[in-house]
């Protein structure tokens, strides 16, 4: 695998792509959801939703390539819930990539880009019951 790159998502010119992304990985529709999403629920759901009060620019989405496949993506919302703190609501790597030290390689440079935009505490969102993201996450977490 060549050196991935990534770039942020745009949630009217990308979407298409990313919603491909999002049905070829369908671990996560099918463990957790009852249904095929659409397009728009896609949308919504992973490059537009906030929580309340919280400013849609906060928000960065990044689609994690190699070469020109997206093989992932990143899920970052800035000043939440409070200034010092950024969270991290999905970091999802394509079934066909994962174990392969992918997921700890990209939060390792999240920590580096966080840090430049001085923030000092991130924030992890989790299913408890998604037993891979949770030893993914285990290592990251004891630092």
């Amino acid at each position: 695998m060549k050196k991935l790159f990534k770039k942020r998502i745009d949630p009217s010119e990308d979407i298409t792509e990313f919603y491909n992304f999002i049905l070829n990985n369908t671990d996560y529709f099918t463990d957790y959801v009852q249904h095929t999403p659409t397009k728009q629920e896609v949308r919504e759901e992973f490059l537009i939703d906030v929580p309340p009060n919280i400013n849609l620019q906060n928000k960065e989405v990044f689609g994690i390539y190699n070469q020109e496949e997206l093989i992932g993506f990143l899920d970052l919302l800035f000043h939440y819930p409070d200034d010092s703190t950024c969270m991290i609501g999905y970091l999802v790597i394509d079934q066909r990539y994962r174990k392969q030290g992918l997921g700890q390689k990209i939060y390792n440079e999240v920590v580096t880009y966080l840090s430049k935009r001085d923030i000092s505490k991130v924030r992890l969102g989790v299913i408890k019951d998604n037993i891979p993201a949770v030893k993914m996450w285990l290592p990251s977490l004891t630092e």
